[in-house]
């Protein structure tokens, strides 16, 4: 039985390393997409001088932009001669009046997401037309749809595993108990034995629930130390496990009380009695 014990316990351990792969691997791709969000500048062109410095300063209250970036016109001309290699020297730009140039760049977070209508309507405050900010709506836009249908997805599996996942692990433990139980059925003879027997399914029922638990998570947390993984999963995200096996041990606990109730405390039927009562 200790065999039996002792592979169930892998099972639910390889399970729950499955698991965690998989969110690993969520993560991973989330982190891209915020990757790519944060490589999609916002271009503010500001004709006004005079404006340039407000404009500054309302953007710098917003800690969820990693980059602000000023530029005068002439030195974004003179940047776009040098990369295109144009026939047009350094002094005849400066005959021209170009406008300044503002550069902005999202940190790879959702409070990113979250807050670009507010910078948009902190730069609209400012008198700056539409017309004069390139905020790359359309690859943001499309960005954004793929983080949404990829959350979309995410809740689904994780529902579906944490369902899958507590129902075997109910059903693996409850089979394992009552087959304990009928292996302990002839040593059942006093309370006293009832209550052995069910002090030692409970620290069964919770060997189970933390052993798992406990090799999972601190294996993942030895591979972001040992540098083979970087441990980027929200620390958050593990109750959702533990809460699914908590939460399978609770239904176990239940059903194991039940029986062992009714095994102390009704009276058994003796086949002797059973004959008398007939004849009777």
């Amino acid at each position: 039985m200790k065999t039996r014990f002792f592979l169930m316990t892998a099972l639910i351990c390889l399970l729950l390393v499955a698991w965690v792969w998989l969110e690993q691997q969520y993560e991973n791709a989330r982190l891209e997409k915020y990757r790519q969000l944060s490589d999609l500048p916002v271009y503010i062109y500001v004709a006004d001088s005079s404006r340039v410095a407000p404009l500054m300063e309302r953007l710098a209250e917003f800690p969820q932009l990693r980059d602000i970036n000023l530029e005068t016109g002439l030195q974004a001309a003179d940047e776009l001669v040098q990369a295109y290699q144009l026939p047009i020297s350094t002094g005849s730009l400066a005959d021209y009046r170009f406008p300044s140039v503002i550069t902005l760049l999202f940190k790879p977070l959702q409070a990113s997401v979250e807050v670009k209508p507010a910078v948009m309507r902190a730069i609209a405050e400012q008198q700056i037309e539409l017309t004069d900010i390139d905020a790359q709506s359309n690859a943001w836009g499309q960005t954004v749809k793929e983080l949404a249908a990829l959350r979309q997805r995410w809740l689904s599996y994780t529902i579906i595993t944490a369902v899958m996942l507590g129902l075997l692990f109910f059903f693996i433990r409850l089979s394992y108990e009552f087959r304990f139980l009928l292996l302990q059925k002839r040593r059942l003879l006093s309370v006293a034995d009832v209550l052995r027997v069910s002090t030692e399914n409970h620290r069964h029922t919770w060997a189970m629930l933390v052993l798992p638990l406990l090799i999972t998570v601190g294996g993942y947390f030895l591979l972001d130390l040992s540098g083979y993984a970087r441990a980027i999963i929200p620390l958050w995200w593990f109750a959702i496990p533990a809460g699914t096996l908590l939460a399978a041990t609770a239904v176990v606990f239940i059903v194991l009380n039940m029986y062992f109730h009714d095994r102390t405390f009704m009276p058994e039927t003796r086949p002797d009695a059973a004959e008398e009562d007939s004849f009777a």
